[in-house]
């Protein structure tokens, strides 16, 4: 194995409950019940989940315009989130992305034995800051985002334009995250998919270790 595609969102970032819906409610002086940041950080988790292959969805994520309507949109359909509360929770949802437990040992010791290290992502913005705000942007070698590149998982053009950024060949890659149908998609293009079962909270270990294991460490 020579290179590692991961997605962005639920595979090496996720939001945490408390600090996101909490920080969105006190921009706008809401009262946040117990509970409710867990749901609706769930709930939002669950709708972009859902809709991530669907046809009517695909605009968001090759236009950021679009992104920003389509995700104020998504948070006002779940309960308790008015148009208010929506802005506010998109206004602070790149800060409260944080990485899981395991995601910078993990990107550390893949990038020392030598493995590029890609992140593949259907997104409408800009999710370098995340990386550097963190200090992890120094382990990736290329980002493939859907609204630069203009292809969306699972299309096979996605993972051909990943491939090329890296320099890498099909069967010596892996690509790792938590949608089967979306992040799966790359066995379209030759390339193994490592699946993880969802893991809502960044505070937890993302199972990380298969990869490791998968890549003989």
């Amino acid at each position: 194995m020579t290179t590692v595609l991961f997605d962005f969102a639920w595979t090496l970032f996720a939001r945490d409950p408390d600090r996101w819906v909490g920080s969105a409610a006190a921009l706008i002086g809401r009262e946040v019940a117990a509970g409710d940041a867990q749901r609706i950080t769930a709930d939002f988790a669950e709708m972009l989940r859902a809709t991530a292959a669907d046809p009517a969805h695909v605009a968001r994520d090759l236009d950021p315009q679009v992104w920003d309507r389509a995700i104020l949109a998504v948070l006002q359909q779940i309960r308790g989130v008015d148009l208010p509360f929506a802005r506010a929770l998109h206004e602070t949802h790149a800060e409260a992305l944080e990485p899981y437990a395991d995601t910078s040992s993990t990107l550390a010791a893949l990038s020392a034995r030598g493995i590029r290290l890609g992140v593949v992502s259907n997104t409408g913005w800009d999710i370098r800051e995340c990386f550097a705000r963190h200090g992890l942007d120094r382990y990736i070698d290329a980002y493939v985002l859907s609204y630069e590149v203009g292809f969306i998982k699972p299309d096979v053009q996605i993972w051909r334009t990943a491939l090329d950024a890296l320099g890498a060949q099909p069967d010596r890659t892996l690509m790792v995250g938590d949608h089967p149908s979306g992040d799966g998609g790359s066995v379209a293009a030759g390339i193994p998919a490592l699946v993880l079962p969802m893991t809502s909270s960044p505070a937890q270990l993302r199972g990380f270790h298969h990869v490791l294991t998968l890549a003989g460490m």
